[in-house]
């Protein structure tokens, strides 16, 4: 390529990362002036209006009233418009399927399950899922006619080289294409995920880690997934396998698990010890059950273990705990804290927040992780 080329190259990608830029900045703190935006962008008012007059063409932006200050002419005021397009949620699940359909805000406009048994076919069990889904885009034309994509999340591994669903235990799913089968079918982006790296993504734009940059997002419910951020952005690993954690050892002598060894953390710090619901085991705790007490106080402490492994390895500002273990409220956090006051290093423990996710519950314990799907869709617009 000759310097002239190099050069348009790179004017193309500098418009490009300006326009993203723009968008991000409206999307994140609409509504907002011109000057506001070209405050916070660092961009001129000249390449501020080029680009807004660009988006007004594409009714991602609209005027929103006007700012009157102390001196000069009113500012128009500019809104990201939030029914610019509809964004998908999918997230599969070992028992049933997960739906919901928002704007570009994650406000959800329409949500629904799909349940489904081992017995099924995968694929007939999708095509059941993308039939469901069509119905929602339709009961939502309302809003947007635009459809701008689909996030998925799911509770298996997934191979990111091409992006198959490598396997779901616990109901035999192993190297299912249900992200092609979604993307011939609906000739739209997809993009696809952990449930708990969606659940973090969520937590990270929406939820109470909304500004960290380390954090660490932990579903804990019939075993523990887990999704990180360092540095402000999503950790994957090589493979794309990080955040397996439940299977981090937590005593060689421990209880057998179904992977083959033993003293895997899940075993030992959620549910699946107890064989009930961790909405079960509070319920039974609030009425001064002795045993249920104890039970969520042992996964607790055990619970508070491994996340002092993992504060001593690589110090987050923040843990967040998701899933079902929200239900259990204070039986599982003040072990689980006491545990770590004890085994985290006094300065480090004190510059380090434990807490329950912060998003609603509107769909349930799967809310950060359908939300962090759809935010996938939405983050396709900084691009």
């Amino acid at each position: 390529m000759d310097m002239s080329s190099k050069l348009v190259a790179n004017q193309a990608l500098m418009k490009q990362q300006n326009r993203a830029r723009v968008i991000y900045t409206l999307w994140k703190n609409s509504p907002i002036s011109r000057t506001g935006l070209a405050k916070m962008t660092g961009l001129n008012k000249a390449t501020i209006t080029n680009i807004i007059l660009s988006l007004q063409e594409e009714n991602m932006v609209v005027h929103k009233g006007s700012l009157h200050g102390s001196v000069g002419r009113a500012q128009k005021l500019l809104m990201f418009n939030e029914n610019y397009g509809l964004c998908a949620g999918i997230m599969i699940r070992a028992k049933k399927i997960n739906l919901a359909i928002s704007n570009v805000h994650a406000k959800i406009l329409w949500s629904t399950d799909v349940p489904f048994s081992a017995e099924e076919s995968p694929l007939d069990v999708v095509e059941r899922v993308a039939s469901v889904l069509e119905e929602g885009l339709a009961d939502c034309k309302c809003y947007s006619e635009k459809f701008l994509g689909i996030g998925v999340g799911t509770a298996s591994l997934l191979r990111h080289e091409d992006d198959m669903l490598y396997a779901i235990h616990s109901i035999d799913w192993r190297n299912v294409p249900v992200i092609q089968y979604l993307r011939q079918r609906f000739q739209v982006p997809i993009i696809a995920d952990t449930a708990s790296n969606c659940a973090a993504l969520g937590e990270k734009y929406f939820g109470i880690a909304e500004n960290v940059s380390d954090m660490l997002y932990l579903s804990v419910g019939y075993g523990i997934g887990g999704g990180l951020f360092l540095g402000g952005k999503l950790y994957r690993g090589k493979e794309g396998f990080a955040g397996d954690i439940g299977h981090m050892t937590l005593d060689p002598n421990g209880p057998q698990c179904p992977c083959g060894k033993r003293g895997c953390w899940e075993m030992m710090a959620s549910a699946i010890p107890t064989g009930k619901s961790f909405l079960e085991l509070r319920q039974a705790a609030d009425e001064g059950d002795g045993t249920a007490i104890a039970e969520l106080t042992k996964i607790g402490s055990n619970l508070g273990k491994g996340i002092a492994n993992i504060i001593n390895v690589l110090n987050p500002e923040i843990i967040v705990l998701g899933g079902d273990v929200v239900h259990a409220g204070k039986w599982i956090m003040t072990p689980c804290r006491s545990t770590l006051q004890e085994r985290v290093w006094p300065w480090v423990w004190e510059r380090t927040r434990v807490e329950y996710s912060g998003l609603s519950s509107e769909l349930g314990v799967s809310t950060p992780s359908i939300i962090g799907a759809i935010t996938k869709v939405i983050e396709l617009l900084f691009q």
